[in-house]
């Protein structure tokens, strides 16, 4: 009897112990679900200069044990094509960390063109470029802040202080091959209100990222790129597309939230 007793609490341990780890991990989804808002989204590539529709795009957000991982690929109508992934890990005050960047990109023949990658945990990163048939690659260890982020999912940590009705966004760092691995604190700046964006045919904020060299602003300011991301305001501040160069002075795209599904079939061939 008295074994019995001893097995049955030894049972409802367990159960309890297993019932525990369920919890935590159910909780950790429910505050990485909290902390990114990032669904399935179809983008048109565009042109900003004129307009015209150059390729297909799509950016998805997927759920793993331990965290998230957000996929990006582009079509272009020339046969190029992008792939981007990030691994977001943990929580904090709602937001993921970023702790791996890959985006590689290919010419039409399936070559690669160029490539970013950085483990963000051990600082080690290594960019690629290929100019007149010729590859070149640079590595370096750098030192990563712990708000740094890299490619798309600068979207995320942008969004999170827009919901939480931050007047003045704060800065952040960025990974970027420029054209070797390199660390940029940004700044980010609002448009003063929301106005109707026209590729998008709907109500949304503009914000501003761009590298800030404090008193060296004044004179560099001219000669360095900017980053325009749009945000829907009516739609929980919802990521509806950017402007920016598609790698360290390529060609300039941008990207719009595809307002229907008939952009998913031109994404039956991007490379998984």
């Amino acid at each position: 009897m008295a074994r019995q007793i001893l097995r049955n609490r030894i049972s409802r341990k367990r159960i309890l112990n297993a019932f525990a780890i369920l919890i935590a991990v159910g909780s950790t989804h429910i505050a990485l679900a909290a902390g990114i808002s990032f669904p399935t989204t179809n983008f048109t590539i565009m042109n900003p200069d004129t307009g015209a529709t150059i390729g297909q795009g799509r950016y998805k957000i997927e759920s793993v044990a331990d965290g998230a991982i957000l996929h990006g690929t582009s079509r272009y109508y020339d046969g190029q094509s992008d792939v981007e992934t990030g691994r977001l890990l943990g929580i904090g005050e709602g937001l993921p960390k970023l702790v791996e960047f890959d985006h590689t990109f290919y010419n039409a023949d399936g070559s690669i063109q160029a490539r970013a990658h950085a483990d963000l945990r051990s600082g080690a990163a290594t960019c690629t470029n290929t100019t007149g048939g010729t590859r070149s690659d640079s590595s370096a260890v750098l030192q990563i802040p712990e708000d740094t982020w890299a490619g798309a999912s600068v979207v995320i940590p942008i969004q999170h202080f827009l919901r939480a009705g931050d007047k003045e966004l704060p800065p952040l760092h960025v990974f970027n091959c420029a054209p070797d691995p390199k660390i940029f604190a940004i700044s980010l700046q609002t448009d003063p209100g929301v106005a109707v964006w026209t590729p998008y045919g709907g109500q949304a904020l503009r914000v501003e990222a761009r590298p800030d060299f404090g008193w060296l602003n004044l004179v560099v300011a001219a000669f360095v790129p900017r980053l325009h991301v749009w945000f829907d305001p009516g739609n929980g501040w919802e990521f509806i597309g950017d402007e920016a160069a598609r790698y360290y002075q390529g060609t300039k795209i941008m990207l719009v939230k595809s307002r229907g599904e008939a952009s998913t079939a031109q994404l039956g061939k991007n490379r998984k």
